[in-house]
């Protein structure tokens, strides 16, 4: 392959780099057929493309089923809608002459590509270094039974090969080139991901350093490659992309790289696996700790629910659906801090979300209440869980509990946080800047610690920094 030119680049990477990051963003390696590159061990899941292939699509569409149907392999089609066809009626006067031309629109769905998602290192190990998608199946089933499944989600696929004729590379540039697109107006959050990018603006990245003049006019979503100092006013409109305009060195690192690495995957598994008296203690104390809570402050806890009934009314208590160790449901209590409508205001209000993942964090959020604004910033609502804890739900020191669509963004970081239970507070709660931003990348390095370095020294910090940042309202 002809090394890329400096006008294909952005950030120093190919159109095909970039896909591959954006896929590692959720935790997905990709592998090309007959590549001969080792897949990651530590990835949750194998992208398995043809040469030189390149989809996009919500993998949160089918993460249920992937979750569910435990295949070790499955097809799935994405189906990319197309330009709608219509016919042209005409519509004839009494005289013979034309009325008016009426277009009947039928839209379309077609086929646009097909890729698999393995579960498995050995089997996306097997698709790398076979030719053909019939022969890397005959490898993976060789010694085993190979469970399959298929699955339908909207999307976007490219063939970005080029062969030797100039005509072939003119049409894989092209092709990049709308791949790019495509990943500019889904990834919402590149600087993430890819270490020297950064935000310029609300949906304008660019490298470290690139500075937007008076004179620029950029509307968003856009990426701006290297550009040189001297260079023109920038007038664009997304999604769309400006390509390097110098050669360079990439200087962008995944970041999933460096909180799934296999070593610090397996340390963080292996802990939730240690003996001893560790998990007994820590249950009998969270037992006795939540029932003296719960005895020497139910007078204000009384008086927070009188509040709470005089401001806005009954219920008192809010019970959102959260998973514990294992995936299994319960209900986590709190005082009710939001209005009653407060669920089906979410999509309204996400715009105005400061956080980069499922989380909703929005400032001065016009959702809570009156007396929720008291409650939540004396801490006070988190108050019932202590329910929970004594049922045996959650702990006092965990990670945070989240639903069940909160922890599809991730796999391999939910199957490690699920490996424990769930915290009033935690390693997240104390140590998270708010930035916005960088809010769940956070909360996925700091459960990822707790799991790593939980132990009886460990949570006794964790209070005392949680009794510390409730005193001084830190938060």
């Amino acid at each position: 392959m002809n090394a890329a030119r400096a006008d294909d680049l952005v950030w120093g990477l190919t159109a095909t780099q970039l896909h591959d990051a954006y896929w590692a963003s959720h935790g997905v390696a990709c592998v090309e057929l007959g590549s001969g590159t080792p897949p990651q061990p530590s990835a949750d899941l194998y992208l398995l493309v043809e040469r030189g292939q390149a989809v996009i699509f919500d993998l949160r569409r089918i993460a249920e089923s992937l979750l569910w149907n435990k295949a070790h392999l499955t097809r799935v089609r994405v189906t990319e809608p197309v330009s709608a066809e219509y016919g042209e009626h005409l519509q004839l006067a009494s005289d013979g002459t034309v009325a008016q031309i009426e277009r009947r629109y039928r839209a379309q769905q077609r086929v646009s590509t097909q890729v698999f998602l393995a579960t498995r290192a050995d089997d996306a190990a097997h698709w790398s270094v076979s030719n053909t998608q019939a022969e890397a199946r005959a490898s993976m089933g060789r010694h085993r039974r190979i469970r399959f499944d298929t699955a339908e989600c909207a999307g976007h696929g490219f063939d970005v090969r080029a062969d030797d004729d100039p005509a072939s590379h003119s049409i894989a540039r092209e092709r990049s080139r709308s791949l790019l697109r495509c990943l500019v107006n889904q990834w919402p959050n590149p600087h993430q991901v890819l270490h020297g990018v950064e935000q310029l603006q609300p949906g304008v990245f660019g490298l470290a350093g690139t500075t937007l003049r008076q004179n620029d006019r950029c509307v968003a979503p856009l990426w701006i490659g290297r550009v040189e100092p001297s260079r023109s006013a920038l007038l664009i409109v997304g999604p769309e992309v400006i390509h390097d305009q110098s050669q360079g060195a990439a200087a962008t690192i995944p970041l999933i790289e460096e909180l799934f690495s296999p070593e610090r995957t397996a340390a963080a598994s292996a802990s939730t696996q240690r003996g001893g008296v560790y998990a007994p203690v820590k249950r009998l104390l969270d037992i006795v700790l939540s029932i003296f809570a719960l005895v020497v402050m139910s007078p204000v806890l009384l008086m927070c629910a009188v509040a709470i009934v005089l401001d806005d009314g009954f219920p008192i208590f809010f019970g959102h659906g959260r998973q514990t160790t294992g995936g299994a449901i319960f209900r986590c209590w709190k005082f009710r801090t939001m209005r009653k409508d407060a669920e089906s205001r979410v999509a309204e209000l996400r715009k105005q979300n400061l956080c980069d993942g499922p989380q909703v964090n929005i400032k001065e959020d016009p959702r809570i209440t009156r007396i929720g604004k008291v409650l939540r910033k004396l801490q006070l609502d988190e108050f019932p869980q202590f329910f929970n804890v004594i049922r045996g739900d959650m702990s006092i020191v965990g990670p945070r509990p989240s639903p069940d669509n909160e922890n599809q963004y991730c796999p391999a970081w939910r199957e490690i946080r699920l490996s424990v239970r769930p915290g009033i507070t935690g390693l997240w709660q104390v140590k998270r800047t708010r930035e916005a931003g960088k809010d769940f990348q956070e909360w996925i390095r700091y459960d990822m610690e707790y799991v790593e370095r939980m132990g009886p020294l460990f949570d006794a910090w964790i209070c005392i920094l949680t009794v510390f940042n409730v005193l001084f309202r830190r938060t």
